[in-house]
This record gives C-alpha cells, sequence and structure tokens, in this order.
C-alpha cells in the first residue's frame, strides 16, 4: 500500500517478550496510527486499532489479521499498487473496530 507502519511489527504467536530487545512484555491494547501515501491528498488516521504494545518501549506488535483489516480500510482512500484514487485533499478518521464490523456484515 505504500503505508508503513512506525514502530509496529507482525506477530504469529503471543509475546513473552519484547523482540526490540528490551525487558518488557507486550500486553494487549490498542493504538492509533496516521497513514499518508505518496501521491494521495488523504491522510487516514486509524483508531482502536488491536494490537500488543511493550509498557517499556512501546513497540506495537499486530496480528496478520489486523494489517489485512488496515489494508482493506486503506484501500478506498489510497488504491492499490500504482492506482490512487482521484480525491480531494482530506483527513479521514476511521475506528478500526467499527470498519471490521461493517466490513463483516
Amino acid at each position: 500500500m505504500g503505508a508503513q507502519l512506525a514502530q509496529t511489527q507482525t506477530k504469529k504467536t503471543p509475546l513473552r517478550h519484547c523482540q526490540q530487545g528490551c525487558p518488557g512484555q507486550p500486553r494487549p491494547d490498542v493504538i492509533t496510527r496516521v497513514f499518508q501515501r505518496r501521491g494521495s491528498p488523504v491522510e487516514v488516521i486509524v483508531e482502536n486499532i488491536p494490537a500488543e504494545v511493550c509498557p517499556v518501549c512501546g513497540h506495537a506488535f499486530l496480528t496478520k489479521d489486523v494489517v489485512q483489516g488496515i489494508d482493506r480500510v486503506l484501500l478506498p482512500f489510497h488504491g492499490k499498487h500504482t492506482t490512487i484514487p482521484d480525491l480531494p485533499p482530506a483527513r479521514v478518521i476511521v475506528d478500526f473496530v467499527a470498519a471490521q464490523r461493517k466490513a463483516a456484515a
């Protein structure tokens, strides 16, 4: 998608220790991330993203399903591959949990 998750990694299994070399143990939490794509005038703020967050260093770990959900949320605003939708400049705020529920319905 071209958007990057700063200080975020995808995880496959529950973490016992932070993978960033600190002594923290990631715990379930929710995070907010801002996504911008080069060439797109739309800034997308995604709130309530489920993650495991290290209380020591703040690093967030996401499951593969959550990352794929974020990609689906961003698609209408940032497009796919080389195609960027022709939209006016905007700042969009999306509640991840509500968007997932709506997509499942």
